[in-house]
Order: structure tokens, then C-alpha cells, then sequence
């Protein structure tokens, strides 16, 4: 076992390796190679240990990051072995909430899972509530609000530059998957308020399996915040007909993130024409990650809520499931959300909506 930690330098385990992004045999965004990139650069960080079923993977894994670290295919047996004080967890959504309530009985001091937080909204609900009850932050990886073209249309927003925020528009492919980071930077720019309702309908004509879960392959979600602020998310393979990833409409003017370079551009009432701004980063850049992951271990060590706290990801994720539930109340759903699972799915299995 590793000596103990300092309050300034932390044990990092990791569960579901898999191989970095674009690599021979990758089936995924190597995504736990991201995550311990992150821990790495954070300086305080050591990888102490990974668990991977296939130990081939865990053993590729620490040849890259720590050759010292442990190999385990069990990661209950390396909880009770290693006692990490940080857990990365890079599985499939259904796994999520099964494994992250279990990691919380050993106390670590911080969790991050992937998103999204799991295929079924009682299962999201339940794996915040059983962190909270151990003294264990969680966080889900929404680093987007860390890339520089989204912050810095937080900053001209937060400046006044259009105004006062009235509507959102956003477009992605999915609503599950990426698309879960479009809902959670609708709560960023209208500075986290809660949602009142969702009105919402999906299609499962032409559906998509996205690492092991469901997604509809066409759909809309319209949302009313506590201010009066409205979004609207267009999801599915027509998604660039939208025009833009995400649009800020205010009083005096408009701002959008793009698909593409150039990432960021702004247009303030009486401008003929747009003005791009460049960040020096685009909306997919790693150094996303490792700023939330600063920040995450920051609020451990100072205190303060990071802006990948599983309270904050549980109201993007709400939005999500309730879109699912609106559409088969075929009207608007009120929120909270009743606790359950996910809506889509039962349908599914109900046959009342057909795949394909």
C-alpha cells in the first residue's frame, strides 16, 4: 500500500482503462487516459492504481501513467487495498451508479465519473444522495464549462455585452451522451438556476447505441428557468441545421458557439456584421479537463462547491429524463422530476415506442 497523503498530494485510482482515443483497438474517447493527463498536470496527484477487467488494458494503462502503480481487475479489492483518496470512473452509463455508490462506502474524498451520470433518473438521483451521505464529493465530467470560447461567452455575457440574457438555442446529436454538456451549459450561462418545466418530444425511428446505452435519434426539449429565461435543444443527425452548438440571445445583441472554427463570435445590436473572438483553444481541447480538475481539488482543499458537482450535473441530467417523460405524458412536465426510471426505456420495453 501507498504511504498516506498529504492534505496537498492525492492517491488517484482509476476504474475502466480502455485505450487512448484513435488508438489501435479504441472503442471509445480514452477518456481515463484524459482524466489522469489532468490529475497528472494538477501537480498534486499520484495514480496509485487502475482496475480493469481486462488486465491487459489496466497493465497498457500504467505503462503510460505511473509504471509503479497497482493492476487490479477487481476494484472493490483495490478500494480495500489501495484506499485512494480521488476515484476516476470511465465506464459505460448503466454502470455508473452502481459502482459509484459503491465506491462512496470507502470514503474517498472526491469521485469523477464520466457523463452521463447513469441510463435511469433514480439511479442519478440515488448515487448523488448516497456521496452526499458519505462526505464524498462527486462530480460528473462536464468540463466544458472550463474550454476558453464557452467561458469567455459566459464573461460577455456576465459583462452585459447583449444584455440581459432572454433565450438559449442549443443543437447536438444527442441529448444522452455530448448532449448532456449543451443542457449543463444552458444552467452555466443563466447562472445555475433551476429549471420550472420541460416540454419535450423524441423519436426512436432512427436510434442510436452510444456506449451501451439508448439514445432517440431525433428530437426537442423546451425549457422555462425560475427567471423567465426560455432554451430550446434540438438534438439529432440534423442538429447543424441549427446553425450553431449554442446560441445566446439577449436584449441587445447575439452570441454563438459554432460547430467549427471560428469557435466564438459575437454581434451587439446595431453591428452589421459578426465579430469573431479567438480564445487560442476549440471547444473539445483536453486543457478543459484540467482546469476542472484544478479547480475540483481546489474546493477539497479550500472548500466551495466545484462547477462539476454532481448538485449541478443533476439538473442537466433532470432536464434530460424529464424530456423522455414529456413525451410520453405528451405534454409538459412540471418539475422536480418524480423519481423513477427512465421513461424512454420503459416505453420501449412496454412496446409502446418501437426502435427502428
Amino acid at each position: 500500500m501507498s504511504t498516506p497523503s498529504s492534505s496537498s498530494h492525492y492517491k488517484v485510482a482509476l476504474i475502466g482503462c480502455g485505450r487512448p482515443w484513435k488508438a489501435d483497438g479504441a472503442t471509445g474517447f480514452g477518456m481515463a487516459h484524459r482524466h489522469m493527463a489532468g490529475f497528472t498536470a494538477s501537480g498534486r496527484c499520484t495514480l496509485v492504481a487502475v482496475a480493469d477487467l481486462v488486465g491487459e488494458r489496466g497493465e497498457e494503462f500504467v505503462a503510460v501513467h505511473n509504471p509503479k502503480a497497482a493492476v487490479y481487475t477487481d476494484y472493490l479489492e483495490m478500494m480495500k487495498v489501495e484506499q485512494p483518496d480521488v476515484v476516476s470512473v470511465c465506464l459505460w452509463p448503466k454502470l455508473h451508479a452502481e459502482v459509484v455508490c459503491q465506491l462512496a462506502a470507502f470514503k474517498p474524498k472526491l469521485i469523477l465519473c464520466e457523463k452521463p451520470m447513469d441510463i435511469n433518473w433514480d439511479a442519478s438521483l440515488r448515487m448523488h444522495e448516497v456521496c452526499k451521505q458519505n462526505g464524498v464529493m462527486l462530480c460528473i465530467n462536464h468540463q466544458r464549462r472550463f474550454n476558453l470560447p464557452l467561458a469567455k461567452a459566459k464573461a460577455l455575457l456576465d459583462a452585459g455585452e447583449i444584455g440581459a440574457l432572454q433565450r438559449m438555442e442549443g443543437a447536438w446529436n444527442d441529448i444522452a451522451d455530448s448532449g448532456s454538456h449543451v443542457l449543463d451549459m444552458f444552467f452555466f450561462y443563466n447562472n445555475d438556476l433551476p429549471a420550472d418545466w420541460v416540454l419535450g418530444q423524441i423519436d426512436l425511428s432512427e436510434p442510436r447505441i452510444v456506449f451501451g446505452m439508448l439514445h432517440a435519434g431525433h428530437g426537442v426539449s423546451e425549457i422555462r428557468f425560475k427567471n423567465g429565461v426560455r432554451a430550446v435543444f434540438r438534438f439529432g443527425k440534423d442538429h447543424a441545421e441549427n446553425g450553431c452548438l449554442l446560441r445566446l440571445i439577449g436584449e441587445r445583441g447575439l452570441i454563438e458557439i459554432l460547430f467549427d472554427d471560428p469557435w466564438l463570435r459575437i454581434r451587439r445590436a446595431g453591428q452589421a456584421e459578426w465579430e469573431v473572438l479567438d480564445t487560442g483553444e476549440h471547444i473539445h481541447d483536453d486543457k478543459a479537463i484540467y482546469r476542472a480538475i484544478a479547480e475540483m481539488l481546489d474546493c477539497l482543499e479550500k472548500g466551495g462547491v466545484p462547477q462539476m458537482d454532481s448538485s449541478l450535473a443533476l439538473r442537466a441530467t433532470e432536464v434530460m429524463f424529464a424530456t423522455h417523460e414529456s413525451s410520453r405524458r405528451r405534454g409538459r412536465v412540471d418539475l422536480p422530476l418524480h423519481a423513477g426510471p427512465c421513461a424512454m426505456l420503459q416505453m420501449v420495453a412496454a412496446g409502446e415506442m418501437k426502435l427502428g
